[in-house]
């Protein structure tokens, strides 16, 4: 099997090109950069959600370095990144047959390419109303998408909860909620539409030392876990070590046909 580069030309939009110098920053520290992402129990579940056997065409979208990418790589026929950072393409060498640069809101494939889609944290810095549609489309009849992202827990935490995300990731268009994805794909037509929490402690020094943000933003972080009130602590289980913050982030992973 051999990893080709295919380059689309896309025309970026200021939100686009925000993730895309965000990401440029991150690239080399991407992997090391929280607790989920390195997560293999995490990475596992998302392979076995798809479904996916030996003749499949597979698609991960925001596939980044690749380690949702090579989950799959020799276990499928084919196994495609599809991005918009080519810093983080430098770190993705052997996780996949293919990388592809291009937007989720237009992706280069034809109409019913795939048997499964994945994406594990990139919606959020997506027009969610352009990618789903998308997703729908370049998926195979019967084929299988499942995207997993971070949100809130419920309404008591959301508005703490995407303060810090947007002072950690400033290239974030959207903040979710658990059923927000979910809503999405049953809009669009999905069928058999399943969510599935994942909890992941994640070390707050970790998740926020990315290489991308400035120290006054992570000051703020921290300041902001420190004045959070009893609700937000117990909802996310905050522990404060010497030198750490903990919380227990919830992740959904999302389970849909088409």
């Amino acid at each position: 099997m051999f990893f080709i580069f295919v380059f689309f030309t896309t025309k970026f939009n200021d939100k686009m090109e925000k993730a895309e110098m965000h990401f440029t920053k991150r690239a080399e520290k991407y992997n090391h950069s929280s607790n989920w992402v390195e997560d293999q129990n995490l990475i596992h579940k998302i392979y076995e959600l798809a479904d996916t056997n030996r003749d499949s065409i597979v698609l991960d979208i925001a596939t980044g370095t690749g380690l949702i990418a090579h989950e799959f790589y020799g276990k499928v026929k084919k196994i495609c990144g599809l991005d918009i950072s080519h810093e983080m393409a430098k770190y993705a060498e052997n996780c996949m047959n293919e990388f592809i640069f291009g937007a989720v809101e237009k992706m280069p494939f034809e109409d019913n390419t795939f048997d499964a889609c994945v994406c594990r944290q990139g919606l959020q810095f997506a027009e969610l109303d352009k990618a789903i549609p998308e997703i729908h489309r370049v998926l195979k009849p019967g084929g299988v998408t499942v995207l997993c992202h971070l949100t809130a827990y419920n309404e008591t935490d959301k508005e703490l909860t995407f303060q810090i995300q947007e002072l950690r990731n400033p290239a974030r268009r959207n903040y979710f909620m658990p059923n927000d994805i979910s809503d999405a794909l049953k809009k669009q037509g999905f069928t058999q539409v399943e969510n599935t929490n994942y909890i992941t402690d994640e070390s707050v020094e970790k998740w926020i030392n990315n290489g991308a943000i400035a120290s006054e933003r992570m000051d703020k972080i921290r300041k902001l876990y420190r004045l959070s009130d009893n609700k937000f602590k117990e909802i996310h289980n905050v522990r404060f070590t010497e030198n750490d913050i903990l919380d227990a982030m919830l992740l959904v992973l999302c389970k849909a046909k088409k």
